[in-house]
């Protein structure tokens, strides 16, 4: 199961300017394909979470993974040339049984949230289980804190949270750089609930980053559990 890859440049390519300097701080580990998923889950529509390049390249070296996304943006996927038996759309609280695993998803705030005329929604995030284990794990996406996901969250038994640490500021949010929550808001909520966080979209880009010093900082004083992955240079 990969969650949201974006294994490319393209931010970069398209979204560079003086106000806003995109460059990546390290290279795409792997591509798509490398990683022989099952399944490709995809929390919303911004390009870097569906990422064009990404997915154009995997189906272009034959990849035959399905696509679980939001329903109202599952026409991206289409539009880039997966085929329809391979896109299965999301909608909140609509459980996907699976072989191996089941999905469940639930609304996901980016930084408000968002349906279409339907009432469904175009950002989810998503509980993950795995069948032939125990664990279960929170897939955040982007996403901000809403009245209820803390207690939503706290009915499921979560064995690990992944958490976008970015936060957000005036200075982004100006740029369109639509923000997260901070690394004091996901310490919090993995204080809450007792369940260890792995931080996410915080290292890519420096002008959306949160450092490993605020993140360790927040752990520490809201007293949460975190585990923290590190990219070792193989060159």
């Amino acid at each position: 199961i990969v969650t949201d890859p974006y294994l490319s440049y393209s931010i970069d390519r398209d979204h560079y300017s003086e106000k806003t300097p995109w460059k990546r701080l390290y290279p795409p580990p792997c591509t798509l394909a490398y990683t022989e998923p099952d399944y490709v889950i995809i929390s919303h529509g911004h390009d870097d979470h569906l990422n064009p390049d990404t997915i154009k390249d995997y189906l272009a070296s034959g990849g035959d993974a399905s696509f679980i996304a939001p329903a109202p943006i599952c026409y991206m996927l289409s539009e880039l040339g997966v085929r329809p038996e391979r896109i299965i759309p999301a909608y909140a609280e609509g459980l996907l049984e699976l072989k191996g695993c089941s999905v469940l998803p639930i609304p996901c705030a980016h930084t408000e949230l968002h349906t279409d005329t339907y009432g469904s929604f175009f950002e989810l995030s998503y509980i993950i289980r795995l069948d032939k284990s125990a664990k279960s794990v929170f897939f955040g996406g982007d996403m901000s804190l809403y009245n209820g996901l803390t207690e939503r969250l706290a009915r499921e038994e979560l064995s690990i949270l992944l958490l976008p640490c970015n936060g957000r500021d005036e200075y982004r949010t100006a740029n369109g750089i639509i923000g997260n929550i901070d690394e004091n808001e996901a310490a919090q909520l993995s204080a809450a609930l007792k369940v260890p966080f792995m931080p996410m979209h915080h290292d890519l880009y420096e002008i959306n980053s949160c450092s490993e010093e605020k993140i360790i900082s927040a752990v520490e004083r809201f007293g949460a559990r975190m585990i923290l992955p590190k990219l070792i240079d193989q060159t």
